[in-house]
């Protein structure tokens, strides 16, 4: 990378805090699918019609992503996490009141990882230059790792209390993570007087970026379908409901040990097309399994594996790509925001589109060759992406 210089002054709790960031990115989401039934059930509504609480904030981080980068060049980026995680917190204990509270509450926390998601590359890539590829992979494993925890819990605590109080649970650990962040806040240093050669170039107008958008936009909309239906899919095939959520946390599981090394072996390969293809590859046999309606816990189990490696090598890939494909620490944040943005727009359509086709259909087979297409297209549009090394 040409930015890479000597690593600056920063708080002891800013790897510590990285982690506790990870455990919240993906948790408050993907846990909420293994009880929608439940959800939907104490409002009265059905569960695809709740398919909209994983769409939210995947509007939010396509909507937000842009201005995140402007609020952090006026306010620091350490300031907008910290605020962030006080939204985060009010969101997630906001949504156990009512069906109008759950929307909103999921707003607000859709909003509030925006702003992690958008940042956190650029803080690593300008305080840890030299760990970027160590440290996103940390992050990475805290996000896969609680995402798999809070996929299987979520199902034993709703049925020994109430869905509710899972929900609350998982606030109260967003709290301590906004606790631990805190001390970062010392070294939080506004970056709005940057002279305008040094704010990096604009992505939109970038051909490669935009390749990567694709690319980026493609693997999301696949893991977030698959995160919000896999349970639903699971359950229709005859699995119980506890199986089902099994499969759900496996799934998050099994990406662990790809969300650490894919970042630290994709930093020190020049020629990344491989294993762009080989993820794509692996995802398409993930899907491909879920066409046929076996009832064997095993079965689902084996598909998780494959769904698990492949949907996390393609996000983790892109999340390092934000600042490996830069030139600068203004750039990271430039192309950070610009994929995640349109990225997250199309990934917004995944949940609601394969649920809507399900129904349409009356089977999942149609929303999985859909998913199949899209595989196809964005690991097309990864191996393009990595024709340059920078965008």
């Amino acid at each position: 990378m040409i930015f890479l210089k000597k690593m600056k002054h920063h708080s002891p709790f800013l790897v510590p805090g990285f982690l506790f960031l990870g455990i919240c990115m993906r948790m408050p989401i993907t846990a909420v699918p293994s009880v929608i039934r439940e959800i939907a059930r104490s409002f009265n509504v059905t569960p695809t019609s709740l398919g909209i609480l994983t769409t939210i904030p995947l509007l939010c981080f396509g909507l937000l992503a842009p201005m995140i980068s402007a609020v952090a060049r006026r306010i620091g980026n350490e300031l907008t996490i910290a605020l962030a995680m006080i939204v985060m917190v009010s969101g997630s204990f906001l949504r156990v009141f009512d069906l109008a509270a759950l929307i909103i509450g999921t707003i607000l926390v859709g909003a509030a990882i925006t702003c992690a998601n958008v940042l956190l590359p650029t803080i690593i890539a300008d305080k840890l230059p030299e760990k970027i590829g160590s440290v996103t992979g940390m992050y990475n494993v805290a996000i896969t790792l609680f995402a798999a925890i809070g996929a299987y819990a979520i199902t034993p605590i709703t049925h020994a209390t109430s869905w509710q109080a899972a929900v609350i649970i998982i606030s109260i650990i967003i709290l301590v993570a906004a606790l631990v962040w805190a001390p970062n806040l010392r070294y939080n240093r506004r970056e709005e007087e940057l002279r305008q050669d040094e704010r990096g170039q604009n992505m939109w107008r970038n051909a490669n970026a935009w390749w990567l958008l694709l690319f980026f936009g493609g693997q999301s909309f696949v893991f977030y379908s698959i995160v919000t239906w896999l349970p639903t899919i699971a359950v229709d095939t005859g699995l119980t409901s506890d199986q089902a959520s099994l499969v759900a946390g496996l799934f998050q599981l099994f990406s662990m040990p790809f969300a650490f090394l894919v970042p630290v072996i994709t930093t020190r390969l020049k020629n990344r097309q491989p294993i762009m293809a080989l993820a794509g590859a692996i995802t398409l046999i993930g899907v491909g399994m879920l066409f046929f309606p076996l009832s064997s816990f095993v079965y689902y189990v084996c598909a998780a594996l494959f769904l698990g490696m492949g949907t996390t090598t393609t996000f983790v890939l892109a999340m390092t790509l934000f600042s490996l494909k830069a030139r600068s620490v203004a750039e990271t944040r430039n192309l950070s925001g610009m994929v995640q943005s349109g990225g997250y727009l199309i990934a917004a359509l995944g949940p609601l589109v394969t649920g809507k086709l399900s129904v349409l259909g009356q089977h999942w087979s149609v929303s999985l060759t859909l998913l199949v297409i899209i595989i196809v297209c964005f690991t097309v549009c990864g191996v393009i992406a990595e024709r340059e090394e920078f965008v």
